[in-house]
């Protein structure tokens, strides 16, 4: 496996971030911190009470079809749903399981001001909704993510889908939560923001079939964290959550199963894609 160690100033040598005991370290930059691992058995690896934040995109389990799809919306032109291992449908029961499991190490690793993040489809994002509420987290917001230039259902049979659910949960009804309220005005013209985020989807110079948008990012990072803050991405894909972190001045550790994705984080990370520019500009409070 590869290990590419960089910015060793800032990642002591005893593979320790802020305080936070790191292992198996795949990829370093400063304070932005990628593992190539099973997020189920890690988390469990990690103290409690230690994280800021949590963002997490995680399978949607909605892949029934196994088909090969042509496209013609300037993106790669096939998508072959049969490769998508991690899209492929799960047994309710499983499914369950899988989003308990998580949730209860994440709920255990947040701070008692710390927020979790969770985005999904129509497929999952009711299962994630329900293990919320059975592990006892606040549910603060549901924010609907519009595709502004989402592509055509491609067969014809249903609507044409262009948006996606991402859910704001705090661990507990106690206590008080981080929120940049004043920020978020600011970045929205002096309004307050509401929870219908557009956007335009911008093409990248990789390919990763579920790439979350820089600017959802950004935004979500911005609302719920402070600079020097640890971000935990428990299912980091492509690796926008350590991007956007490395550029706003958090720290944040990554951890992905699939070690094609992670080679791919690390040459995002290394700028191979280019430095990180903020899409959102704000004055800072």
């Amino acid at each position: 496996m590869q290990n590419v160690l960089k910015g060793r100033s800032s990642l002591e040598k005893n593979n320790v971030i802020n305080g936070l005991p790191i292992k198996d370290i795949y990829y370093a930059n400063n304070d932005v911190v990628l593992v190539n691992n099973d997020s189920l058995e890690y988390l469990k690896c990690l103290p409690g009470n230690s994280i800021d934040m949590i963002f997490a995109d995680p399978p949607y389990f909605g892949n029934q079809s196994n088909l090969v799809i042509n496209r013609t919306d300037g993106h790669k032109p096939t998508f072959d749903t049969q490769k998508a291992t991690w899209a492929f449908s799960m047994d309710l029961v499983k499914q369950f399981e899988f989003h308990h499991t998580w949730l209860s190490e994440s709920k255990r690793l947040l701070k008692d001001d710390g927020t979790i993040w969770i985005t999904g489809t129509y497929h999952s994002i009711g299962v994630v909704n329900v293990v919320l509420q059975d592990l006892k987290y606040k549910i603060l917001n549901d924010i609907i993510l519009v595709k502004r230039n989402a592509p055509p259902n491609f067969t014809g049979s249903c609507f044409r889908a262009i948006s996606e659910t991402m859910l704001w949960a705090k661990k507990s009804t106690e206590g008080r939560k981080k929120w940049n309220y004043s920020t978020m005005k600011q970045i929205n013209g002096g309004v307050q923001m509401n929870n219908v985020w557009e956007y335009w989807a911008e093409k990248n110079p990789f390919r990763h079939p579920a790439t979350k948008q820089q600017i959802i990012l950004e935004k979500v990072i911005l609302a719920a964290s402070h600079e020097g803050d640890i971000v935990l991405d428990p299912f980091a894909g492509s690796g926008t959550t350590g991007y956007v972190c490395k550029g706003l001045n958090r720290k944040c550790l990554m951890i992905e199963i699939e070690e094609s994705y992670c080679k791919l984080i690390s040459k995002r990370l290394s700028g191979e894609f280019g430095a990180f520019q903020p899409k959102i500009k704000y004055e800072k409070i």
